[in-house]
C-alpha cells in the first residue's frame, strides 16, 4: 500500500540522507506458489500461450487455482494440449477446449 507521506520529489538527497528518504510503498505480501496451484485456465496475454494466473489475492495466497484440486498431472496435461485460436488454424484444427469443463470433455473423448 501507499504511505500517508508525501515524498520530496524535488529535493536531492545524500547517501547519508538514506533513512530520511520516505518510501512510496509499504507493508508488501510475497506469494510462494508452484506455478500449477494458482494458474488459470485462459492465457495469460491475448494471442500467445502464456500460463494466466489467478487474479484473486486469497486464492494466490492459498494456491486455490482451478487446477489446485486436481493436481500437476491434469495442468500439464491441460497447458501441453492447450491451443490458441491462432495455433488451431496454423495447424488446420479446432480449438479443444477453452476452460476446465470443456477440457473434461475433450480428455474423456481422446
Amino acid at each position: 500500500s501507499r504511505t500517508e507521506e508525501a515524498p520530496h520529489e524535488g529535493r536531492v538527497y545524500g547517501i547519508d540522507d538514506l533513512v530520511d528518504i520516505v518510501s512510496v510503498t509499504r507493508d508488501f505480501t510475497f506469494v510462494l506458489q508452484e506455478k500449477w496451484r494458482i494458474a488459470g485456465t485462459s492465457p495469460g496475454s491475448g494471442n500467445t500461450r502464456n500460463i494466466g494466473s489467478v487474479r484473486n489475492i486469497e486464492e494466490l495466497l492459498q494456491g486455490s487455482g482451478p487446477f489446485a484440486e486436481h493436481g500437476e498431472d491434469v495442468f500439464d496435461d491441460y497447458w501441453r494440449n492447450f491451443l490458441t485460436n491462432d495455433m488451431a488454424r496454423a495447424i488446420e484444427s479446432e480449438v479443444p477446449y477453452r476452460n476446465l469443463e470443456e477440457y473434461w470433455q475433450w480428455r474423456n473423448r481422446v
